[in-house]
């Protein structure tokens, strides 16, 4: 446990003389001005100067002005001094004039009391702080040389962190012509971000402190690229969203992530809708243990609900969240080992906390595993939230979302499929008391078992990296980024709504694989890449929108409404039960070709044809017959 750190008694002598001396310095001044370098009514004078010392200290020690460590002095402690010192010269006008009576003191004197006595005790500050970094510089003591890029106001914190530690600024380099030459807290602007390499070898840098937290993915990577070519360590402030109270310390520096190159420039998120939806409401988030619903209940709790109710069948994943994501909130969480196909306990608790929202993103995601186990993904995917549905209809909640993927377009996994039949199921949901809508975006960066992790893996212990196809791309998004933007298409989105994310660019696998192993500081001759083929259910490219799908826009700009004809709710409710008692059969074959009938995009050929598809009884069959003429 940190101690506080208490100056002694001889040194809070030496703060108090310095303050007296110059309050009264400033006094005298203010006095010799008024009159013309002259000293008249000596007795008037030195009768209001132990009230102006008294009041002057007793005001700077409740502003915690007092307390010495002047070297630190930054912009934020002149302004306080500022205040400090104008409120002093009320109090000290209110004592003179109405406790005292004394009226004879112009009125222009506390006026230049107060700009003299700010300007002399904000001088003996400046003049500490100035003294202490010259002693640093001229000390002998070895301190790393940096170099920062940006030289803006997260530069200028950074600085004055940076005073108070082994390290010693050299320069900054920035793109604004107009900020060549100039100085920012002392340290000189040596040229632009282009001349990095050069820079650092003249002045032997020994890490290089990037400092421009609202840099987009675009500017990152050709800092960073540039730094590579430096030679020398590199770290970075974090970005805007995480910075959320605008301050700097040396703590927060970190190394740069890949998630930060391919991060993208987000536009204004409109917070204060997302809070007016959620605030004194009781929220759901099922699958709040992961990447997408753990960092959901972060920014909803952001937006003051009434209650929050986490819902993992992860037991440890939860206990995590508990104790280190959400432990210092102060809104009401509830955490519920459930699986949600335990229905029974689902609409329990959404009648027990009388749940009005709900975002669904508990979901088996992994295309491998899901293909190997087709029963469980259709089970937990498929049929588990159409149980929810019912369930959250019944208890009268108001709200439903689902978190859908890209991978739902044109599926060739039997995990897409789950995710369009779960679009499907919202989109045709018949108009009720609860509004129904599905979110679709691309891989989120670092979520767990996502492609980003593995490859750092791979490269610290094996040594190669392991790529299914020269030519694969897929659609990134980091995870706040995804977080942010459902909560804002929550907003704006109308019931049986599919919305998308817009995803900017895919990306290539292969670079995402040279971009890492550059970051590792690696040649890529030094890095094996090997290519391991397509494995079952994987596509070479993920697409955001059927090719029938009218593209709509809506109120945000980063958000597209998919409009498409697809089956009413009656005709896709009757084949949903049907493959859920095809499911139990558990015959693979048999089930993709009900998946094929229902998803005919669905891009899955039998090895041998299927049975046919027929039921065990003439019920099951007539109905099926009557199902296809309905469709």
């Amino acid at each position: 446990m940190q101690t506080k750190k208490v100056l002694p008694r001889w040194c809070m002598g030496i703060i108090f003389l310095a303050h007296s001396i110059a309050i009264c310095a400033a006094l005298f001044m203010a006095w010799l001005l008024r009159f013309d370098f002259t000293l008249p009514y000596p007795r008037l004078l030195l009768s209001a100067l132990p009230i102006l010392v008294t009041v002057r200290l007793a005001v700077l020690y409740c502003y915690k002005l007092s307390h010495g460590y002047w070297r630190y002095t930054g912009i934020g402690g002149l302004s306080r001094l500022m205040q400090a010192t104008f409120f002093g010269s009320l109090v000290f006008f209110a004592v003179m004039r109405g406790v005292g009576g004394i009226q004879g003191i112009p009125y222009s004197i506390y006026v230049l009391e107060g700009i003299l006595a700010f300007l002399s005790l904000a001088g003996i500050r400046r003049g500490l702080r100035r003294f202490f970094r010259a002693r640093r510089l001229h000390s002998g003591l070895v301190r790393l040389p940096v170099l920062i890029v940006g030289a803006g106001v997260a530069a200028a914190r950074l600085i004055r962190e940076l005073e108070k530690s082994n390290y010693i600024a050299i320069g900054l380099v920035d793109d604004d012509p107009q900020k060549l030459d100039a100085k920012l807290c002392g340290v000189p602007v040596l040229g632009s971000i282009d001349q990095l390499p050069r820079l650092a070898r003249a002045l032997c840098i020994g890490e290089i402190l990037i400092a421009i937290p609202s840099a987009t993915g675009v500017e990152l990577l050709r800092i960073t690229d540039f730094c590579q070519q430096a030679g020398v360590p590199f770290r970075t402030l974090p970005g805007l969203m995480e910075l959320t109270d605008g301050r700097v310390s040396l703590s927060e520096l970190r190394n740069v992530n890949l998630e930060d190159l391919l991060g993208r420039e987000l536009a204004n998120p409109q917070t204060e809708d997302v809070q007016t939806m959620l605030i004194g409401r009781v929220v759901m988030v099922t699958g709040a243990a992961g990447s997408i619903g753990s960092e959901l209940c972060r920014q909803i709790v952001r937006c003051g609900p009434m209650k929050l109710i986490c819902v993992d069948q992860a037991e440890t994943p939860l206990f995590n969240l508990q104790q280190h994501v959400l432990i210092n909130s102060k809104v009401e969480i509830i955490y519920s080992v459930t699986d949600i196909t335990d229905t029974e306990r689902m609409r329990q608790l959404l009648l027990e906390h009388n749940v009005c929202v709900i975002f669904h993103a508990a979901a088996y995601k992994h295309v491998p595993i899901t293909e190997d186990n087709l029963y469980e993904g259709l089970k937990n995917n498929v049929f588990g939230l159409l149980d929810l549905v019912e369930a959250a209809e019944q208890a009268q909640c108001e709200d439903f979302l689902l978190i859908s993927t890209d991978k739902a377009v044109k599926p060739s996994s039997v995990m897409g499929c789950t995710k369009r039949l779960g679009e499907m199921m919202i989109s045709a949901r018949e108009p009720a008391r609860m509004r129904c809508l599905a979110v679709r975006f691309g891989n989120v960066l670092g979520s767990q078992g996502s492609v980003i992790p593995v490859f750092q893996e791979q490269i610290r212990t094996r040594r190669c990296i392991t790529v299914t196809h020269p030519e694969m791309t897929r659609y990134f998004i980091t995870i706040p980024e995804a977080v942010s933007l459902v909560l804002q298409a929550f907003t704006v989105g109308e019931h049986g709504d599919i919305l998308v994310l817009k995803m900017g660019r895919p990306v290539r696998i292969l670079d995402l694989a040279k971009t890492l192993i550059r970051m590792s500081g690696k040649e890529e001759s030094e890095i094996e890449i090997v290519y391991s083929g397509m494995r079952p259910g994987e596509k070479l490219y993920e697409e955001l929108f059927y090719d029938s799908e009218v593209r709509l826009p809506t109120p945000l700009a980063e958000v597209m409404r998919a409009q498409d004809s697809l089956p009413a709710w009656p005709v896709l409710s009757c084949r949903l039960r049907e493959l859920q008692v095809l499911a139990y059969d558990k015959n693979p074959n048999l089930i993709r070709a009900k998946i094929k009938q229902i998803i005919p995009t669905y891009q899955w050929e039998p090895e041998v044809p299927p049975p046919e598809m027929l039921s065990h009884t003439a019920v099951f069959a007539e109905a099926f017959k009557l199902a296809d003429q309905d469709y």
